[in-house]
């Protein structure tokens, strides 16, 4: 199982600011859906609640060191079936929403899955990159600062190798360029 860390990233690593992002970036987004399709994504509960609905498609699962929490009601007509730790997967590829209290067991839980992806927030990313666990980097490099209260952790770059780069310019709209950036350990 590859653990894949993917974030989109400002020029002063702000990922996020008052649980939303601090910018409006559709092809990110589309880029985002486009690669965690399928596989699923871990998150911590403040990220789930940021969105507040499993992104469809995906196995979405929320660590959170509260064993008995439960997602609030939906803002979506997302069914809320939750699966916990150390039920078994379902199999089906259906949206579904699953719930574990560490990383290190959600891990060991999804072990079957060729690739899951962690979508954040700071403290999973800087706990997976402390512990070693990515194996690899998806970055939306964001060339412009923003003001934030979330930050991507400082991650060993000398473990990892740039094996792709995607250079978007700026537009009329957009007075910034982002890149889409893959990384792998090395």
């Amino acid at each position: 199982m590859k653990l894949i860390a993917i974030a989109a990233v400002a020029k002063n690593r702000v990922i996020g600011k008052n649980n939303t992002l601090p910018w409006h970036l559709p092809e990110d987004l589309a880029f985002f859906k486009k690669t965690t399709m399928g596989a699923p994504v871990l998150m911590g509960r403040k990220t789930w609640d940021s969105i507040n609905r499993p992104l469809p498609g995906r196995l979405n699962v929320v660590l959170t060191s509260n064993p008995a929490w439960a997602a609030q009601a939906p803002n979506s007509e997302t069914p809320r079936d939750m699966v916990r730790h150390p039920h078994p997967i379902p199999a089906e590829p259906a949206t579904r929403l699953a719930m574990c209290t560490g990383l290190p067991e959600a891990l060991t839980w999804l072990a079957d899955c060729e690739r899951v992806y962690l979508i954040g927030g700071a403290t999973l990313y800087k706990q997976a990159f402390e512990q070693g666990l990515v194996n690899e980097l998806i970055l939306t490099e964001i060339h412009q600062n923003f003001e934030g209260d979330a930050f991507f952790p400082d991650w060993p770059q000398h473990q990892f190798t740039e094996i792709e780069r995607t250079h978007t310019p700026p537009t009329k709209s957009r007075a910034w360029s982002f890149d889409f950036v893959h990384y792998q350990h090395t």
